[in-house]
């Protein structure tokens, strides 16, 4: 082999070696090297059945990223167990409202303030069917930020699904003493209708409501009852065709009455001028009595004369000398 064809082969062996290894970190970069999507990490302390890599990632149903690894970390001092749960987030998934693209520094902030707003994820059941499982983004106030990573801006809180919500409820429901109040209640039931009790409580009331309607049914209660509705009838009728003449006469009376009142108001401020003090009748009255008494105290003298003197009537009264 000469010196040229010798060059052509290596030249050729390094070609296909950089293809290979740009190739290869393409397979290992999940075939998103070039690109700037955003990975988070999730923290989940339920069971993740059913959620497995590739499993999308939405918010309210809008796709947004996807599942990239799913780990199970023990920690040694506490013996505890998380699942960090890796989701890239798509880069064209978030744009401004002019329809542009965010940079990846924007496309962080963004995340940051919606979880900083109460953003959360949670497993949601993606089919009944399969029993797969998807990440679920949505906001929820009322549920506080745990973050338990050393990166919080790359972290997005979890809340606990809606089937470890039941479970847990379902924990705490007595369901031993629910059955056992069932048991006992079947029991008393089934010895009740051993007995024929429960028989015999219906054939009573299946005999009271045929007792009741032979009753109802009987010619003297139903003329009985028929006349009693044709007189409360006729009384309404009465007092309906009376009522307007009625109500005329109440008017009148209210009428009346207060025509009176204003009468007697106009009285009584009569009486009470007439009963002031220094009203003009009370000093002619006044005056009169003091006349009076003056005209019975001539009398009296006169009278005292005459007894004294009867001649007076004859001589007439004399003045001493």
């Amino acid at each position: 082999m000469n010196i040229q064809a010798r060059k052509t082969a290596v030249g050729a062996f390094t070609v296909c070696g950089i293809l290979f290894f740009i190739i290869g970190l393409i397979a290992l970069g999940g075939g998103r090297l070039f690109s700037n999507d955003l990975e988070y990490i999730l923290y989940f302390d339920g069971s993740v059945s059913g959620l497995s890599v590739g499993a999308p990632v939405v918010f309210r149903g809008v796709p947004m990223g996807r599942v990239t690894r799913i780990s199970l970390v023990a920690h040694q001092k506490t013996a505890e167990v998380t699942i960090p749960v890796y989701v890239h987030i798509n880069e064209k998934s978030l744009i401004r409202e002019s329809g542009s693209e965010v940079s990846e520094f924007m496309q962080t902030e963004i995340i940051r303030r919606m979880v900083q707003s109460g953003m959360r994820a949670r497993l949601a059941t993606h089919s009944l069917i399969t029993g797969q499982a998807l990440i679920e983004l949505d906001f929820h106030d009322d549920q506080p930020a745990k973050f338990r990573s050393t990166t919080p801006d790359l972290e997005i809180p979890t809340i606990p699904s809606l089937n470890d919500e039941l479970q847990k409820t379902l924990a705490h429901v007595p369901l031993e003493s629910i059955f056992a109040s069932l048991n006992s209640v079947l029991t008393q039931l089934s010895a009740t209708l051993a007995k024929g009790d429960l028989d015999k409580g219906l054939k009573a009331f299946a005999d009271t409501l045929t007792e009741l309607q032979q009753t109802l049914s009987e010619g003297s209660m139903r003329s009985s009852l028929e006349s009693s509705l044709r007189r409360f009838d006729n009384g309404m009728g009465v007092v309906e065709s009376n009522l307007p003449v009625l109500m005329g006469a109440f008017r009148d009376s209210l009428k009346s009455l207060a025509l009176a009142a204003t009468e007697l108001k106009a009285v009584a401020a009569s009486a009470n001028s007439v009963i002031d003090r220094n009203s003009t009748v009370m000093r002619d009255l006044r005056r009169l009595l003091k006349e009076a008494a003056d005209a019975a105290h001539s009398l009296r003298e006169m009278a005292d004369t005459l007894e004294r003197n009867p001649e007076v009537l004859l001589t007439g009264k004399r003045g001493k000398r």
